[in-house]
Order: structure tokens, then sequence, then C-alpha cells
């Protein structure tokens, strides 16, 4: 048994061992993670749950992502957001908090986050590209410290943002919009953060 309230978000990642084995997890309202066996999921079957633990106790976490592994730390790691502009680095696998920093705090809540790989001079650097429910999209600069100087935001759309993604050269930033209809392409500039 899973969530008994709805999901806030969910993603992917890759293990630190040699097997490579894939790994899938959600977080929901109910303030839990929980960690799904992709091996063993069966059609018939589901996805069975491998983990379980609790995120918050009294905020809601509202997204999640693999947290790069090569910024500042050889551990495998979630981030997690929630509805308090906290930002929260866990170990899933000894099921205990890292790091805790502020978020954004513009827009309201943060409720997606992607990887977005800016290519530049000095090689590659790394940003969490992000979105609110209304409006707002932003970066991030990495690794997470809280210092509010490494992030921005800019109102997108009119009304909700429903979903982002960037191109695979960090270059470009794609949103979808709700009720305007609208796919907007924005043109990455991380100057002003750095």
């Amino acid at each position: 048994m899973s969530h008994t309230v709805e999901i806030s978000s969910i993603c992917f990642s890759n293990s630190l061992a040699e097997d490579d084995i894939l790994r899938l997890f959600s977080i929901g309202r109910d303030r839990r993670c929980f960690e799904y066996n992709v091996t063993n999921s069966t059609m018939g079957q589901g996805l069975p749950v491998e983990h379980m633990f609790l995120l918050e106790k009294e905020a809601f976490p509202t997204a999640c992502i693999w947290y790069p592994s090569a910024l500042d730390s050889k551990e495998g790691l979630l981030l997690t957001a929630n509805n308090e502009y906290k930002m929260k680095l866990w170990n899933p696998t000894t099921k205990s908090s890292r790091r805790t920093c502020l978020g954004p705090t513009y827009g309201g809540e943060i409720a997606k986050l992607k990887l977005l790989e800016e290519h530049g001079r000095d090689g590659k650097t790394q940003y969490l590209l992000y979105s609110t429910s209304k409006k707002v999209i932003g970066l991030i600069q990495l690794p997470l410290d809280g210092n509010p100087h490494k992030t921005m935001g800019l109102i997108a759309h009119p009304d909700e943002v429903q979903d982002i993604c960037a191109s695979s050269d960090g270059k470009y930033v794609f949103t979808c919009g709700g009720a305007d209809l609208a796919v907007n392409m924005w043109h990455v500039d991380v100057a002003p953060i750095e």
C-alpha cells in the first residue's frame, strides 16, 4: 500500500551501486516518501513498496528530484521542497535528513523541479529549474546552500504553469501554461545569478 492521499511528485534515480538499479520515489500530502521496487514490478502485482519514511511533521512536500551526486556528496540524495519554502536533502537509504535550506519565496511554493545543465566558458554548471503552480518559473544555482542571491524567478504565464522542461544543452526552457493555451520558449541567461 502506498500514499493515502494525493501524490505531489515522483522522480527516478540510479543507484550508486555497481548494478545500477533504477529507483522510483514518490512524495505525497500525507508527508511520506515511498521508494518502489521497479525491478520486481509486474503488470498484475503493480509496484511493490521497498521503503517508506516520514518527510515532514507539519509542512506538506510539494516537489522532489534526485540531487546530482557529484556536487557536494558521494551519497545518493533526494531533494524535496515543501509549502513552507524549505528545501531538504534526504538520504533515502538511511531515511535521514542531510541539509535544510531556504528555497525561493517568490510566486508561491515550488510545484515542479527539473535539472538544467548550462554549458558555459568555465565548463558545466548545474542549476535547478523550478515552477510554482501560479505564474512563476526560475533557476536555483547548485550546490544548494540557501543563499537567496543564487536564485531568480520571473512571471512566465498569466495564471498556472502546467509543466516545464529544458533543452539538452541547457540554453532553452519551455513552459506550458493552462488557461492561456500557450507554450513559451525562454533563452537561459545565467549571468545575473553568477
